[in-house]
């Protein structure tokens, strides 16, 4: 597989946490197993919730994981005129249109369509508006948002999961979603579609919980004029009662966490990367380099595994005892 170019996105709204990790290592081990390239972007445009020391927390928990990047980091918020110019474009296309409704609009929009059991999507309102009105909205200085307009023959959109096989979704539920917010701060889908065109993402590999955002990037990408990459969707790892995703309340989730409570790096990485692929020759032990030879997305778990703490501590064990006392000691005092 040639020129094969992953990325991964996280937000730096808190310390990096095993399940950004999780996701990290797979896009990792599929460039390097396909000799592509492996991006890092930072999607950083949530002002209120970033801050630089969560972002510097994941770039060095990263790098002490070996996880390595070949391009990047890349921030969001240093490439807000690319979304602007994008979402006018397609305005000017007429692949997307003005949206003028206010907040308290919408709401009264959505509750008189759940009355009705109607999908709760937009209901395309401004979508109708002249050229003369939608010019004198803009030259009163009323906010507009872009909405993007889902094209109304589109019916099912399907595409090929790289694990899932093939998936399947009704154009009629997702509605004519923003872009851009009247305040010109792009939405997620938008601005996830526009970076990776400009990045040349191949594959994008990332948890089900992401599933449903794909149709949405699907049509995004295809009013882009960019081919559409291959998607690939696995199972997010689950709390050890098997209830809900892994979450704070019930473990530490924090990569700093378990460095301090003596794990040590190859531990963490080959615990997370068994909880979510078959190793080859039913395998428990296995280092990052040989990880890197032997990965196959193809072997990628399908059920969703539970964290275990007793088998995390059994696979750190077993690096520890690798380790000389002087190296050992070296180790425990970073």
């Amino acid at each position: 597989m040639s020129n094969v170019r992953v990325r991964m996105a996280p937000s730096p709204t808190g310390n990096l946490h095993l399940g950004t990790a999780y996701t990290t290592l797979f896009n990792y081990l599929f460039a390097k197993k396909n000799q592509g390239k492996f991006i890092l972007r930072i999607e950083d445009t949530d002002k209120e919730r970033s801050k630089i020391e969560f972002e510097e927390n994941i770039l060095n928990g990263l790098k002490w994981l070996g996880l390595i990047w070949d391009e990047g980091p890349f921030r969001q918020s240093e490439r807000l005129e690319n979304y602007q110019k994008e979402a006018q474009k397609l305005v000017a296309e007429g692949k997307a249109y003005h949206c003028f409704c206010t907040k308290e609009d919408l709401d009264k929009e959505r509750e008189d369509r759940q009355e009705l059991n109607l999908p709760l999507v937009y209901s395309g309102k401004c979508r109708h508006l002249s050229t003369e009105d939608i010019k004198t909205n803009l030259d009163m200085g009323k906010p507009a948002a872009i909405r993007f307009k889902m094209p109304e023959d589109r019916g099912v959109i399907s595409f090929e999961d790289l694990i899932h096989g093939k998936i399947s979704f009704d154009s009629l539920l997702l509605g004519d979603m923003v872009i851009l917010r009247s305040n010109q701060m792009p939405l997620y889908n938008f601005s996830v579609v526009v970076d990776d065109v400009d990045m040349q993402i191949t594959h994008v590999l990332r948890g089900d919980d992401h599933l449903s955002n794909t149709p949405k990037q699907i049509v995004l990408f295809e009013a882009l004029g960019a081919k559409v990459p291959e998607f690939a969707h696995w199972p997010s790892i689950l709390n050890p009662d098997r209830i809900g995703k892994l979450s704070k309340r019930n473990n530490a989730t924090s990569i700093d966490d378990y460095k301090k409570l003596g794990f040590l790096s190859e531990a963490i990485v080959n615990y997370l990367a068994l909880l979510g692929w078959t190793f080859p020759e039913e395998k428990e032990i296995m280092s990052l380099t040989e990880m890197e030879k032997e990965f196959d997305l193809k072997k990628m778990r399908l059920s969703p595994a539970a964290f275990n703490m007793e088998k995390f501590e059994w696979i750190n064990g077993e690096y520890i005892r690798k380790l000389s006392e002087e190296e050992l000691l070296k180790r425990l005092q970073v």
